[in-house]
């Protein structure tokens, strides 16, 4: 049952992973296009992980929509850019693109490996569970 949870499991992460890549290269193609709404961020936090990068606010030119909140940006030079800066960029949906700045692939790549390490995995789990499941009939029709 164990195996089964595992494998069940290593299909669902797969499948977030697929997700998540997908829906950031959507996002990254439009950004290295030059596509999504214009308008404004303000800096307002910087957040470390693995790697840095900034968050704040999103203010459409067009005032079409209140302004969005905690968006991260992308495409700019994060150790030149300071709390309170006024960044011209592009809503790309996931994200929001400096203008001019270079696409950053490195989610989409990552995102996309995981799928695929996951999807094998999650394989591998069913592989096993057959050749488990095989045996144990084997075993059972012998004759004592």
């Amino acid at each position: 049952m164990t195996s089964l949870a595992l494998t069940v499991a290593m299909f669902a992460g797969a499948g977030l992973c697929l997700e998540s890549a997908i829906t950031q290269g959507n996002a990254t193609s439009r950004a290295s296009a030059g596509k999504g709404r214009p308008g404004t961020f303000v800096a307002d936090v910087r957040r470390c992980s693995r790697s840095c990068s900034w968050y704040g606010s999103f203010t459409a030119d067009d005032l079409t929509a209140p302004g969005a909140r905690d968006r991260e940006l992308r495409g700019a030079h994060e150790s030149s850019v300071t709390a309170g800066q006024r960044i011209r960029v592009r809503d790309v949906g996931r994200f929001v693109q400096a203008d001019g700045g270079k696409a950053e692939w490195g989610s989409t790549i990552a995102n996309a490996m995981g799928t695929f390490v996951l999807g094998i995995f999650g394989v591998l789990g069913v592989v096993s569970m057959t050749v488990l499941s095989n045996r144990h009939r084997r075993r059972r029709r012998r004759p004592a």
